[in-house]
């Protein structure tokens, strides 16, 4: 039985099983049997049937070699299938491809005699073939072509041959009806190949003349045989010989040649004879054109072979005119359009070109932008194949609007999302950077976050799409960070304080954080599980971005794209710029960031490697074990929100090893760019910098000891001019480079003897701790740092050196120097003043030679530069890289997301004293140097007297005075706290040279006006200068001469000369019931103020005790106090920290803290004598400040300080009366109620501190009416806010609601201080007030006798209404029935007096009893006015 094949079985098994089926010779159980087509022709169906000529067989199996096998064609090795298309010309010839080939091997027969045995054709084929020559064939490539392929095809273009055969395809009739060109090929000349011009030409004559040649001299080259492939000379002659043999051997053959072309004929297709013969009359076709190919050259061979070019491509404006008129055709219908029966004109209208854009309007137009982030013109010329068309509105208009980009952004397709996504991210980036390309009416910033543009992006970065995520990260970071934030601060890193960097915490948010803390104490704010408010996600965003996104968990999601995704390089700096911009937001978001699970592990872990990486090249592609240094520096920026949270990174990462790696290896040996390498290094002694600030790794100072010494020797060669102008950039870069890295090292080194300075003072604390008594409260002892001062003494010497050479440079410098050079000097500086501070403090200190090597310090280095003429070009730089020149500019951001609006490539945008060549930096350090020697030197403080006297210091001072510093709440703003400094230092350099040296006294006013704008100008951070400021400049006796040089008596003598009226010599303080005491001239107060500058100062100074926390924190961070140092994150920037007005606190505290006590139900009567004397130091301080520094106030508007003043007539209920208290209130007012100062009074504009004047005016008419018992000085100042030129809201409130106060107001109108223009001019017209004002007179409320001025204002402004035409906004009729009104009540009143002093008013005179002047008799003209008005 014959077995089966089984599975398992391999290809042996079924070779032994094909041997024995077929050594049985077992007849096979299937029959293969060809059936022939009925289809065929009779004919064609016998040779179909007929039967194997070769009936015996062996193996059905054809044996051939491997060469062989695959030379057989496949028409010959493998059976093709028939095809019907060829049966008419298949039925007549006979059909060899469906013989089947059979081949029998008979013992050792050779398989090549075999074949030739079967096939006779296979003997002129398979032959031997040598392989063709192609070194020299030209590369070829297809000429472009604006159709595509396969061209599209229009129905009604459809061939009607095809109704003569077979039915063709749409397809294959479209390939039929195209010509070569529509394909990209050309029939107009052959190949070009590379030639020169002349060459060019002749080939393409040749090729001309082979086109039009005949027929007939087809014998003179050969069709078939071209010599392609062969060397460019030896192929034409081998070609032209083998053509030339054949030719003579054809002539010697004549029926043989018949006879074999017949035989050939019957063995091939027709269809390839047919071509072959039209293939000869043909030119070669192709209209490839080489690469090598001057396309130039080419395009001048195509227009000399395309003689109908004009006619088969016309111009742009014939396309136009066709495509109207095709337009304007109607359509007909044709029966070949299947399922187009229905003409669809607003499809169809897609297909026209597009047409103008409409005009702009006034009210402008909807911004469009391309693809770039870059606006574009309504009327811009943009082919549309850009793919800024493809929208609904406005279609011939390019570009996209901010809406259809977000539409995009949300689409299903991802392209859509990306393009986008990073259309809106570049729309952003271009717009802080000022390169949008227009201008836009309304800010970017707000209104992509009213839009929604956070909530966006975020579900942007929950797409699986590694694409789509790229697109998303870089639109938030676009949008979250200003790309010049980072960078300047970065530049200004190695300056004084330059690490210490308010968060960016919006002031709103802020301020709500406050009032939720309120309330969170009084128990009154609902809250959530959590303990926080619960609030939605939409309005968090609207109120702070970053605690937005930290809402929505952003935080874990880009731990995932870190981790999981791994994208791009580019993705990854995105991420970590966008988490440093969120650290940098406030301490809470960094210690989110820090305790977001895996967060920080993965940054660490990838992007801070410590073991080798592979080099890159200058791009770096992939980022992912390899040093990152964004990641490097958002440990630095987490380190810097706090102490605790530094101690955590550096304990759970181990990054003294990751230090170590990064800087013990020059750049230049390290894996990386050069560049990069740098910047890592720099990064990295930043981040070591922050740590050894709080005291912390300081131990890895000493194993890098050798490293840090080598360095300094380096630096001795580094110079601080610039380099030649002749330098290549490259080498001008490194250098800068080099700059910032030795500028990082100095940093670290300052750092570093700051905590070794401590070690002593620590340990002595230690030490007295472990033997102090057991009943004495145990206390939290800070560990001294494993540093001390004999690891850093040997450091001076070479600093020095580096310091001498550098101060002597710059002496004498002819250039401005480079901002690098100046930051590498004013390290090195800061070096030498921490080292000096804190050598004072050391057991080792020895004060003689301490002060022997300052003396040549001074007189060998300082000296010299600060008399040079780079100095005084550097005071002059200062002078105009001033903050009293900053101009605010519009902000980019928002009030959410807060940015302090750097531009790196614009100086004009940039805060003046950070800009490239300003020299605030270095002038801060080199007076801070100055300072710490004269405190420890005193005996050197003569030789800087010149300084603090020189023109271009006393220019420069001069013009802070009077331009005063720019102070804002923008961040913006807060770069001019390095001016600050600057000015601080200059302010104690001259406090310390005064003390020596009574020259300089002659400036005393100008410095002490200095530190008055200085006081006002600090920001959150520099509490401590405010501090010293009060305590030893501002109220100090030397800043202040005028009090010895006589002032109050020329005060005195000055009131004397120009006082015009005697009457002011007596006491306008006379009280009802009171016995009038004599007024204290303002000499004498002067006098008395001036010697009360010491109570004065302690009572600022403890009202400003409530900083102490403040002062002590950034006096800590001033000193360099490591364990004392908390972070060096600052208080958000909200403006100064001291009002202008500050010198009115106190009063305005006590007012305060008055109110409050009233509101619960506590009666204020009197003060005790520690209130009392504040009020009287604070109306002394602020008495001598309007006396001999008017222009420090002049800031302070005079409705702000008459507001303060009556705070104090609203403070308890006798106050005022107190005697001290009354006379610098008399003066006070009276100065501010002067003619001079008088007209800068308006009580209608929004005053600082008041919410409503109104209402604080109704509080003082109460007031006044309960305790004033008619008191003069209460009553000017209820009188003053009454001008015509104020709301007529409180005239009306004295007249109606508040009448009874009339009765008190017995101010004579020779004793009343204030102008009476004002309360008589203009005219009042407003005829309600009128009727109150006659009311009061004819009711007998106002009298002349209890109330004289308020009578003559009413009685002036009634007679003048009657009498004169002021008719005001009312027309002719109105008032002429209301002067009628007045008219009938005034001659109805039983008060003749009163009616007389209305209608025989004249004029104001203040001398007169009544306060006014009366006609005798009625005059005419009035007389005949009344008879008029009474008929």
């Amino acid at each position: 039985m014959i077995k089966r094949p089984k599975p398992g079985e391999n290809e042996d098994d079924l070779l032994k099983l094909q041997e024995e089926f077929l050594k049985n010779k077992v007849n096979p159980s299937v029959t293969v049997f060809k059936a022939g087509d009925k289809r065929k022709a009779e004919g064609s169906r016998q040779i179909d049937s007929v039967p194997e000529k070769h009936g015996k067989v062996k193996r059905d199996v054809v044996q051939m070699s491997a060469g062989l096998s695959g030379m057989v064609p496949p028409r010959v090795s493998q059976a093709q299938k028939k095809k019907s298309r060829f049966k008419e010309e298949r039925s007549k010839m006979p059909d060899r491809r469906s013989e089947r080939i059979i081949i029998d091997l008979d013992g050792d027969q050779d398989p090549h005699e075999a074949m030739d045995a079967q096939d006779s054709d296979l003997r002129s084929v398979l032959t031997q073939i040598m392989e063709r020559d192609v070194r020299n064939v030209p590369v070829y490539l297809p000429s472009s072509t604006t159709q595509g392929f396969p061209t599209v095809l229009h129905r009604g273009h459809s061939s009607s041959t095809a109704t003569l055969g077979k039915k063709k395809s749409l397809f294959a009739q479209q390939v039929e009806s195209c010509k070569p060109s529509s394909f990209g090929v050309s029939v107009a000349f052959p190949p070009v190949t590379v030639m020169t011009l002349p060459q060019q030409s002749a080939a393409v004559d040749e090729s001309r003349n082979r086109n039009e040649s005949s027929s007939s001299s087809s014998t003179s080259r050969s069709n078939i045989v071209s010599g392609e492939g062969l060397q460019s000379k030896p192929g034409k002659n081998e070609s032209s010989a083998i053509h030339k043999e054949n030719v003579k051997k054809i002539e010697s053959m004549s029926e043989e040649i018949l006879e074999e072309q017949k035989k050939l004929l019957s063995t091939l297709d027709p269809n390839i004879v047919k071509f072959l013969q039209s293939k000869k009359g043909l030119p070669q076709s192709g209209a490839a054109v080489p690469m090598e190919t001057n396309q130039e050259n080419i395009r001048e061979h195509i227009e000399l072979s395309t003689e109908d070019k004009d006619k088969t491509i016309p111009s742009n404006k014939l396309l136009e005119e066709e495509n109207d008129v095709e337009a304007s055709k109607p359509i007909e219908v044709k029966e070949e359009w299947v399922n187009m029966a229905e003409v669809e004109t607003e499809k169809l209208a897609w297909l026209k070109d597009l047409p103008k854009p409409k005009a702009k309007s006034k009210e402008g137009c909807l911004a469009r932008f391309d693809f770039n982030g870059r606006l574009l013109a309504r009327d811009a010329d943009v082919p549309v194949r850009e793919g800024l068309h493809h929208h609904g509105d406005e279609q011939e208009v390019a570009g996209y609007t901010i809406e259809e980009l977000f539409m995009l952004s949300r689409s299903t397709v991802q392209s859509q999302r990306v393009i986008g996504l990073q259309t809106l991210a570049r729309i952003v980036y271009s717009y802080r950077i000022d390169d949008i390309g227009g201008e836009l009416q309304k800010p970017l910033i707000p209104m992509l976050l009213e839009s929604g543009f956070i909530f966006l992006v975020r579900w942007a970065l929950d797409d699986s799409s590694e694409v789509v995520i790229g697109a998303a990260v870089e639109a938030l970071a676009s949008f979250l960070i200003n790309p010049g934030d980072e960078e300047t601060l970065d530049n200004i890193y190695f300056w004084s304080h330059g690490c210490e960097v308010p968060c960016l915490v919006p002031t709103e948010a802020e301020e709500e954080n406050d009032e939720d803390d309120e309330e969170d104490q009084v128990g009154n704010k609902p809250e959530d599980a959590s303990g926080k408010p619960d609030k939605p996600d939409a309005e968090v965003v609207n109120k702070d971005v970053v605690m937005g996104l930290l809402k929505m968990n952003v935080l874990p999601r880009l731990r995932y794209i870190l981790e999981v995704v791994r994208p791009p390089a580019a993705v990854v700096l995105n991420v970590l710029t966008v988490l440093i911009r969120m650290a940098r937001h406030s301490p809470q978001t960094a210690n989110e960031i820090y305790k977001c699970p895996r967060l920080i592990d993965t940054v660490v872990t990838l992007f801070m490697p410590t073991t080798s990486w592979v080099k890159q090249g200058d791009l770096v592609t992939d980022v992912y074990n390899y040093p990152v240094i964004p990641a490097v520096k958002l440990l630095r920026v987490l380190c810097l929100t706090g102490r605790n949270l530094a101690a955590s990174l550096l304990s759970k990462y181990s990054l003294v090893s990751v230090i170590i790696r990064y800087i013990s290896v020059e750049p230049t040996d390290m894996q990386m760019n050069i560049g990069e390498a740098y910047n890592l290094s720099i990064e990295t002694f930043r981040l070591w910098h922050v740590l050894i600030s709080y005291g912390l790794s300081c131990d890895a100072f000493r194993e890098l000891y050798p490293l840090f010494m080598q360095q300094l020797q380096l630096f001795q060669r580094l110079s601080v001019l610039p380099l030649s102008v002749t330098e290549e950039p490259a080498t001008v870069s490194a250098h800068h480079l080099q700059l910032l890295r030795a500028s990082a090292i100095f940093c670290v080194l300052e750092a570093t003897v700051n905590a070794a300075g401590t070690t002593a003072h620590l340990q002595s604390q230690l030490n007295r701790s472990h033997t102090r008594p057991t009943d004495e409260p145990v206390l939290d002892q800070v560990a001294p740092p494993p540093i001390n001062w004999s690891h850093v003494t040997g450091l001076l010497g070479p600093v020095e050196l580096c310091f001498q050479k550098w101060m002597a440079e710059m002496s004498r410098a002819e250039l401005n120097l480079e901002r690098e050079a100046m930051t590498l000097a004013g390290c090195c500086i800061n070096f030498l003043t921490s080292f000096y501070g804190k050598l004072t403090m050391q057991t080792s200190h020895n004060a003689v030679e301490c002060l022997e090597h300052l003396e040549v310090l001074i007189t060998g280095s300082l000296i010299p530069l600060m008399t040079s003429s780079a100095f005084y070009s550097f005071m002059l730089n200062l002078r105009n890289h001033s903050s009293c020149n900053f101009k605010q500019c519009k902000s980019k951001s928002s009030h959410q997301l807060p940015d302090f609006g750097c531009h790196m490539d614009n100086d004009q945008v940039l805060h003046p004293c950070i800009q490239r060549q300003s020299t605030v930096g270095i002038m801060g350090s080199l007076f801070k140097l100055t300072t710490t020697i004269l405190r420890i030197h005193k005996g050197m403080t003569g030789k800087f007297c010149a300084i603090v006297e020189s023109n271009h210091v006393i220019g420069y001072l001069e013009k802070v005075t009077k331009k005063r510093l720019t102070t804002s709440s923008r961040p913006a703003s807060w770069f001019s706290r390095f001016e600050h400094h600057v000015l601080f230092l200059l302010l104690k350099l001259y406090y310390l040279v005064a003390q020596q040296s009574d020259s300089c006294h002659q400036h005393s006013n100008l410095y002490h006006s200095i530190a008055l704008v200085l006081f006002t100008s600090l920001h959150a951070g520099d509490e401590h200068l405010a501090h010293e400021l009060l305590s030893t400049m501002l109220f100090h006796t030397d800043f202040i001469i005028e009090g010895k040089v006589g002032d109050p008596i020329a005060a005195d003598l000055a009131d004397f000369l120009t006082t015009s009226n005697t009457t002011r010599q007596q006491s306008v303080s006379k009280n009802v019931g009171l016995e009038s005491q004599p007024e204290v001239s303002r000499g004498e107060l002067l006098q008395d103020a001036y010697g009360s500058l010491a109570t004065i100062r302690s009572t600022y100074m403890v009202f400003f005790a409530r900083l102490e926390q403040d002062v002590l924190a950034s006096r800590a961070r001033a000193n360099h106090i490591p364990h004392e140092i908390q972070n060096f994150v600052l208080p958000a920037h909200t403006g100064q920290l001291a009002p202008t007005d500050w010198m009115f606190m106190p009063l305005l505290h006590l007012y305060s803290e008055t109110q409050t006590a009233e509101m619960l139900g506590k009666s204020v009567q009197s003060f005790p004598t520690h209130i009392t004397n504040t009020v009287i130091n604070s109306l002394r301080w602020i008495f001598i400040m309007e006396t001999w520094r008017g222009e420090s106030l002049k800031v302070v508007p005079l409705a702000a300080k008459m507001t303060r003043l009556f705070c104090l007539f609203l403070t308890g209920n006798d106050l005022f009366f107190e005697d001290q208290v009354r006379s610098y209130l008399t003066q006070l007012m009276r100065m501010y109620t002067s003619p001079s100062w008088e007209q800068q009074l308006d009580f209608n504009i929004p005053i600082p501190g008041v919410a409503s004047f109104p209402d604080l005016y109704i509080s003082m008419l109460t007031q006044f009416a309960a305790v004033s018992f008619g008191d003069h000085l209460f009553g000017h100042a209820i009188l003053l806010p009454l001008q015509q030129r104020f709301s007529s809201q409180l005239r009306r409130a004295v007249w109606s609601e508040h009448a009874g106060v009339l009765r008190s107001l017995s101010i004579p109108v020779s004793k009343f201080l204030i102008p009476l223009e004002g309360f008589l001019h203009p005219i009042e017209t407003n005829q309600e007030l009128l009727s109150m004002y006659l009311s009061g007179l004819s009711t007998g409320i106002v009298k002349q006798t209890w109330c004289p001025v308020l009578y003559l204002i009413a009685t002036h402004h009634l007679a003048n209404y009657v009498f004169n035409d002021y008719k005001g906004n009312d027309n002719k009729e109105v008032v002429t029935n209301f002067k009628k009104k007045i008219i009938h009540r005034v001659m109805n009143m039983k008060d003749q007096t009163l009616q007389n002093h209305i209608l025989l008013y004249k004029c104001v005179n203040k001398m007169s009893p009544l306060g006014f002047d009366i006609y005798a008799e009625l005059p005419l003209p009035r007389s005949q006015l009344l008879q008029t008005l009474q008929r």
